[in-house]
């Protein structure tokens, strides 16, 4: 969906309850992501109640999302406030309506009657068949909850029930029953089998799933008092009872995944694409980029750190490599991020005796760093390298995979995803090589090195084909396959009978 799209979205409006898991959806983006995933220094270490404190002049876009899906238009934005004066551990049960004048509670978010979503359906009665095709058929029973799940998707991006209720309906049934041939045909040609190399690759990728999934639930469990470990233990035991995942559902889910992907392979294994191709692909997203990084350059941020091909670059960026020296501990994080955030609230001059007081409380929570920085600037003197430096002390994981361990993080003046204090501190560097002083930030503390400037305008197509050539050969791929699973569903009689869900 391209950005005009997007914001034409966010003007629109629907009546109606908001949908329990959708309130969901929008909490845990304001919580655990602090508002917008993008936000990676200083937003990204901090624990989830201090990530929603920072991401207060992004609420206003969270709040616009809300009202569009369902909160009464008529209503007090800010009658909806998160209460962390008495935290129970899990930041989204910290979540209340704000008192009245009158001293009265205000609405409970969490009221059933006022969460039900217009549209969505309920079983009720004996599973009907509601497809059919040669080889098998789809229950209502297997249809309903993906229907609800993908219509709630299409309420969160803007649209109403209404709108997209039929479309939604038709494409969950000819999804699932291409899935359901996809599996037949996979068998038929042997595809359902693992290899042993192909479970050792499971069990890899389902470790790798689950150790970010438990880094991800720390967020909704008590971490008061706790160890790193223990916060781990109790995250792990929130997944298996809340949440239903274990490492062995995650590879169960895999493995499951496995014989479509194969014949996927299977398919378009003969598929390939030429120089012309490459060159119409790279032209198409050159012009594309041009538009959308010129109009909002947080998009180029994000295509950077994402480690997606760039084709053009605006004015006025430069590359800096990150050394992260975190926190020891999750309570002296939260001290210091609660402690920034009272900064950021004063004024300069009208509050000088209360941002000094502040500023006392943080210089012993922020000591530790700092003499671990002086050790830094030492080495740094010495002629020791800022990249060697960065591997031994940088507590920055992003920093460790490529694309920005090679290119840095890219900045300008007007950047979008990165703290004040970062965006100063690497933009008052006077030449590449130059490493700033320490700054602070509620991750720790940052000493930042000037790598480069990086060149605007476009990106020549030699510099970039042979990600542009992936590119045009994957978009080849899925439109064969497409082709392909069309003809698979034509083949074997699909019947459809969605009147049997109303």
């Amino acid at each position: 969906m391209t950005n005009e799209a997007k914001h034409n979205n966010k003007r629109r409006r629907r009546r109606g309850g908001v949908p329990t898991a959708l309130v969901v959806i929008l909490l845990t983006i304001a919580i655990v992501m602090g508002g917008l995933m993008g936000f990676v220094i200083a937003r990204r270490t901090a624990p989830a109640d201090s990530r929603l404190a920072q991401a207060n002049e992004r609420i206003i876009e969270l709040e616009n999302t809300l009202s569009l899906i369902g909160f009464p238009v008529d209503g007090d934005p800010e009658a909806w406030v998160f209460d962390d004066s008495v935290s129970s551990g899990n930041a989204a049960d910290d979540l209340a309506g704000a008192a009245t004048e009158g001293g009265d509670d205000g609405e409970d978010l969490w009221t059933e009657d006022e969460s039900l979503l217009t549209g969505t359906l309920t079983e009720g009665g004996d599973p009907v068949v509601v497809a059919e095709f040669d080889g098998g058929q789809l229950l209502s029973t297997e249809v309903i909850p993906e229907f609800n799940d993908q219509l709630t998707t299409q309420i969160f991006a803007g649209y109403s029930a209404e709108e997209v209720s039929d479309s939604v309906l038709q494409t969950v049934l000819s999804d699932m029953a291409a899935k359901k041939l996809i599996a037949q045909k996979a068998k038929e040609l042997g595809l359902d089998a693992v290899t042993d190399d192909e479970e050792k690759d499971i069990q890899a990728q389902a470790k790798e799933r689950y150790d970010s999934q438990i880094a991800y639930y720390t967020a909704f469990v008590d971490r008061d008092g706790l160890t790193p470990e223990q916060i781990s233990a109790a995250a792990e035991q929130y997944m298996k009872d809340e949440a239903h995942v274990t490492l062995e559902s995650i590879a169960a889910e895999l493995r499951a995944e496995l014989p479509a992907k194969k014949y996927y392979d299977y398919v378009v294994k003969d598929i390939t694409v030429d120089d012309a191709a490459v060159q119409t692909h790279y032209d198409e997203r050159l012009a594309a980029q041009k538009t959308a990084f010129s109009e909002y350059p947080e998009e180029f941020e994000y295509a950077h750190t994402s480690g997606r091909a760039i084709l053009y670059v605006p004015e006025g960026y430069r590359a800096v490599l990150d050394l992260l020296l975190p926190f020891d501990d999750d309570a002296t994080a939260d001290s210091a991020a609660t402690l920034t955030q009272q900064l950021e609230a004063l004024d300069p001059m009208n509050d000088a005796d209360r941002i000094k007081a502040i500023d006392a409380e943080l210089d012993p929570l922020y000591a530790p760093l700092e003499a671990k920085a002086n050790e830094i600037a030492e080495k740094l003197k010495a002629g020791e390298s800022f990249r060697a430096l960065l591997e031994q002390y940088g507590g920055d994981d992003m920093m460790n995979a490529e694309p920005l361990r090679s290119e840095g993080y890219y900045i300008s003046d007007h950047t979008y995803l990165f703290s004040a204090e970062f965006v100063q501190g690497s933009m008052i560097l006077d030449a590449p090589g130059q490493v700033s002083s320490p700054l602070r930030s509620a991750s720790g503390l940052h000493m930042v090195q000037y790598l480069k400037d990086v060149a605007p305008g476009e990106v020549p197509l030699e510099d970039v084909y042979d990600a542009m050539k992936a590119e045009t050969l994957k978009d080849a791929q899925d439109a064969y396959y497409e082709e392909q699973v069309t003809q698979l569903l034509e083949d074997a009689n699909v019947k459809y009978y969605p009147e049997r869900l109303q």
